[in-house]
């Protein structure tokens, strides 16, 4: 199992089907909250759906383009943050995140958003990062702000979700932008 120690109460680790039931759990638990801003959330119906995603991921992963971690909180599976496909040719790729309402707040995010960085221009060797948030998701946008990113521009309805399409604010870090805050 691959796991990557953050400090004393935070890791990243490579999700496993033997997870997939935890993971359900989280996320039927924030099932509302997740839904107002992901279109995925309602098609995710059982933990059966969830092995099925997560076998996908270490798929992607065993072939170099990107990898999706679970964030664990006190050895706890508390949400998901991943370096989405990658174009090698480009070197460029996006993080998403999300992570259960509860421990929203404490910095949690963007800890692992910063270790992510750190892989993707150091490991990776990516040139470019992209983040992507709804225009109206002030939580997810404060994270690339804080990590140094600059707005590229909006995207005009590329989120349909509700029965609603949404504007998307793109955010890109450059590697050699990035300090390893």
């Amino acid at each position: 199992m691959f796991k990557h120690i953050i400090n004393e109460k935070l890791e990243l680790r490579l999700l496993e089907a033997r997870h997939a039931e935890a993971v359900y759990e989280v996320i039927e638990m924030n099932r509302g909250y997740l839904s107002e801003w992901f279109p995925w959330v309602p098609n995710t119906k059982n933990a059966e759906h969830t092995k099925t995603f997560i076998e996908n991921e270490l798929r992607r992963f065993a072939h170099n383009n990107g990898v999706s971690t679970g964030i664990f909180y006190e050895n706890k599976y508390i949400g998901n943050i991943s370096i989405h496909e990658i174009n090698w040719n480009s070197k460029l790729s996006s993080i998403g995140y999300w992570i259960s309402s509860e421990y929203q707040g404490l910095g949690i995010v963007t800890t692992c958003c910063r270790e992510l960085l750190n892989y993707a221009f150091e490991t990776l060797g990516l040139n470019k990062i992209e983040i992507r948030a709804r225009t109206d998701n002030v939580r997810s946008s404060a994270i690339p702000i804080r990590l140094g990113f600059k707005q590229e521009g909006i995207l005009r309805q590329v989120d349909y979700n509700n029965d609603r399409y949404y504007d998307h604010v793109v955010y890109g870090l450059l590697k050699d932008e990035w300090r390893g805050k």
